[in-house]
């Protein structure tokens, strides 16, 4: 029975060849057909976090000097208030200005970052 196998598979060693060598590149077509899928999606995914990131990064580069230079404002305008004795109605009003102003970039930057954190999210997933 065993030596009837072995017989048949030599007789068609060379059929049973081609059809191993056809199904190997067949199956590796499909590997690089799959790979090259998921490096276009990488790509547009790296591409629009670039976007993403260059955006925010722009975004925050402004802000930073903005918040330190509203700090500053805050702590000359307290100094004036003191030195021209100004009315307390003007400086709670400023101060509430900047507190709010502030409080808008924090809030600003938290959203941001949260944002930062769903791309990041999705892309990964």
């Amino acid at each position: 029975m065993l030596d009837e196998i072995l017989t048949l598979a030599m007789s068609h060693i060379q059929l049973i060849t081609a059809a191993l060598m056809f199904a190997a590149v067949f199956l590796e077509l499909i590997h690089i057909g799959q790979t090259r899928r998921i490096n276009k999606r990488l790509r547009k995914a790296g591409l629009w976090l670039q976007r993403y990131l260059n955006t925010v990064l722009s975004d925050d580069a402004y802000e930073e000097p903005k918040l330190q230079e509203a700090e500053s404002r805050t702590e000359d305008r307290v100094y004036e208030d003191d030195e021209a004795q100004l009315s307390v109605e003007q400086s709670v009003k400023s101060r509430q200005e900047e507190n709010m102003r502030v409080a808008l970039a924090h809030k600003k930057t938290k959203k941001d970052e949260e944002l930062l954190d769903t791309v990041l999210q999705e892309i990964f997933d």
